[in-house]
C-alpha cells in the first residue's frame, strides 16, 4: 500500500482517533496538500461501504486516483446528463420528464449484463455498454451500483451530492468533498429585459416584470411551451430559467435591472453514519460544530472543537 507523508499520516492518525470516539469529523487543508490521499488512507484503514460525494467531477475523479494508490475498490458515478443518449440536459428533465417515453430506457438491463459490469471503476465503461445495447446507461449504473453493494463489503462509489440520499442508507461513511459547495447558495441572475422581451414573444401582457415572485410563478406555468419554442431558447438561458424557478428567494435587483434568484442546498447529515467533511475552507457553521482538523498553509496542524 502507498505510503503518506509524515505530517499527512499525522492527520490520518488524528482523524481516525476522531471517528473512533465520534461519528463525525472535519478536515480543512490547503488546495494540493493531499486530502483526498488522507482521506482514502482512512478510509482504508477503517474499511466498509463508503459513498465520497462533491459538486465537482474532477473532485471525483482525483479521488478515485487517490483511492486506487491505496487499493480501495471504488466506483465513479455520474448523473443522468453525462449518461443520457439523447444528450439530454439538466433543465430538460426538470421540463420534459422524458424518461418515461425513451426507447432506451423501456427494458430492464439484464442482470448478466450488470455483473459484466462488475469491475468497472467509472461511467464511462457503463454508457459504452448501454449504447452498445440500447439501454439506458443511467438504469445500468443505478442497477451497478446495487449490485456493487451487494458484492463488496469494502467499497466507495463516488457521485455527487444531489444523488446522496438516494444511496446513504447503503453505506456505513460518507465523504463530502469540497463541503463549503454544499452549504454556499447557489445565484441566477437574469436580466429584467430579457424577462420582457420574453414575455412579448409568448403573448404575455400586463405581467410586471420587476415583481419576481410573479415572475416565478409565471414561468413555471409557461415553462414546457418555453422549451418547445427554439426561439423563445435564444432568448434566455433555460438552465438558468430552471435555476431561477428552483430558488428558495427570488428578488428584483435595482443595481443590475435584473431578477436574482438564490438557492440554498443545504447539508443534511446522515445521523447514523461515519461523516468526513473535507475543504481547503471549511464554513464557520462546519468549523463551530464538528471536531476538525485544520493544517495551516505552513502545515502546522492544529486540532479544534
Amino acid at each position: 500500500m502507498a505510503e503518506l507523508r509524515s505530517d499527512q499520516l499525522e492527520v490520518a492518525n488524528r482523524l481516525l482517533a476522531l471517528l473512533s470516539e465520534r461519528d463525525v469529523a472535519g478536515l480543512q487543508a490547503p488546495t494540493g496538500w493531499g486530502k483526498s490521499f488522507v482521506v482514502s488512507f482512512v478510509i482504508k484503514s477503517l474499511g466498509g461501504r463508503w459513498v465520497w460525494a462533491s459538486s465537482l467531477i474532477n473532485a471525483l475523479t482525483q479521488a478515485g486516483s487517490a483511492l486506487r494508490v491505496f487499493g480501495v475498490r471504488y466506483f465513479l458515478s455520474t448523473g443522468r446528463e453525462r449518461l443520457c443518449l439523447k444528450n439530454y440536459r439538466h433543465s430538460d428533465f426538470i421540463i420534459r420528464k422524458p424518461c418515461g417515453f425513451c426507447q432506451f430506457n423501456k427494458l430492464v438491463p439484464p442482470q448478466s449484463l450488470i455483473k459484466s459490469l462488475i469491475k468497472a471503476s467509472d461511467y464511462t465503461e457503463v454508457r459504452e455498454l448501454g449504447e452498445t445495447n440500447q439501454l439506458c446507461p443511467y438504469s445500468v449504473q443505478e442497477s451497478l451500483i446495487k449490485e456493487l453493494v451487494n458484492e463488496f463489503k469494502d467499497l466507495v462509489v463516488l457521485m455527487n451530492y444531489s444523488r446522496l440520499g438516494k444511496f446513504v442508507k447503503r453505506f456505513n461513511g460518507v465523504v463530502v468533498d469540497e463541503a463549503h459547495n454544499a452549504v454556499i447558495p447557489r445565484v441566477v441572475s437574469i436580466p429584467r429585459r430579457s424577462i420582457e422581451v420574453l414575455f412579448d414573444r409568448l403573448g404575455m401582457e400586463g405581467v410586471d416584470a420587476k415583481n419576481a415572485e410573479l415572475v416565478k410563478g409565471v414561468l413555471s406555468e409557461l415553462l414546457l411551451t418555453i422549451a418547445i419554442d427554439s426561439e423563445v431558447n435564444e432568448l434566455v438561458s433555460l438552465d438558468d430559467l430552471v435555476a431561477f424557478i428552483e430558488s428558495s428567494i427570488v428578488y428584483f435587483d435595482d443595481s443590475t435591472d435584473s431578477l436574482v434568484g438564490v438557492k440554498f442546498e443545504g447539508l443534511e447529515l446522515p445521523s447514523d453514519k461515519r461523516v468526513l467533511l473535507m475543504s481547503a475552507t471549511l464554513p464557520p457553521s462546519i468549523l463551530s460544530s464538528i471536531p476538525t482538523v485544520k493544517v495551516e498553509h505552513n502545515q502546522v496542524i492544529k486540532a479544534s472543537w
